[in-house]
């Protein structure tokens, strides 16, 4: 039974707060993550907020194109179910350092020197994985940043697809391995977790808030030796540990 889990907030939480607000971030470190997940784009005056979509259709103004706006023109925003306030990345970092460690989804790849820059300058890049769907950014990240841990999100990634993964993994020849690998629940199975272990990266699963029986597919990835989870419902991260006590 895999004892050393890393648990993960995903996008702080999904339920019953904001995602990628602190107040989810908050729900997160309370209920037992050692990560939050959250993701990071541009406003048109180089700002770094943390927000996941492009259009921000998730705000109470309705849709409008996030890389229009700048921040003076943003920061009254609010989210469109519980009115929370949006971060800035600056924000997160200094309020939640010490407190817990960050997994920074880069949904730009221009932004990547940017981000790494202000993670370096606030002395947290050790507590940081830059994560992305561009394994050749990645790689680059790792060559410019050596002590930077990098994630690849192989679901939807570009460079290296599952199949070729798993080709290439078990030939261990793959061209760069990241420190970490994360891959949609429903998708999961042993020989990727295997392929994982042989190549020495963490395997970590993502995607379990369509699913009524979440807390049993957790259990079943853990049982598999899965070395993470990305949870969207921060309930569930006390379940798993009270779970993994008896077990």
């Amino acid at each position: 039974m895999k004892r050393n889990l890393l648990f993960i907030g995903h996008r702080g939480t999904i339920i019953d707060y904001n995602e990628n607000t602190l107040k989810s971030f908050e729900a997160a470190i309370k209920s037992g993550a050692q990560y939050i997940e959250f993701d990071v784009r541009r406003l048109n005056d180089g700002n770094l907020l943390v927000f996941h979509d492009a259009f921000i259709d998730k705000t109470i103004v309705g849709l409008v194109y996030l890389k229009d706006l700048t921040y003076a023109e943003f920061k009254n925003y609010k989210t469109k179910i519980r009115t929370a306030d949006i971060p800035l990345l600056t924000k997160v970092l200094d309020k939640l350092a010490k407190r817990t460690k960050f997994m920074i989804d880069l949904k730009e790849e221009e932004i990547k020197n940017d981000v790494i820059n202000m993670v370096v300058k606030k002395g947290l890049l050790k507590d940081c994985v830059i994560c992305g769907r561009n394994y050749e950014i990645l790689r680059i990240t790792k060559k410019e940043f050596p002590k930077c841990q990098v994630c690849y999100n192989i679901t939807k990634g570009t460079g290296l697809s599952l199949k070729e993964f798993i080709e290439l993994g078990n030939q261990k020849n793959l061209r760069f391995i990241p420190d970490m690998i994360s891959l949609k629940s429903n998708l999961i199975e042993a020989n990727f977790i295997a392929t994982c272990h042989e190549n020495g990266i963490k395997a970590l699963a993502w995607g379990f808030i369509k699913y009524a029986n979440s807390v049993e597919m957790i259990k079943d990835l853990i049982k598999l030796q899965i070395d993470g989870i990305l949870f969207d419902d921060h309930k569930n991260i006390k379940i798993i540990k009270q779970w993994l006590k008896r077990a």
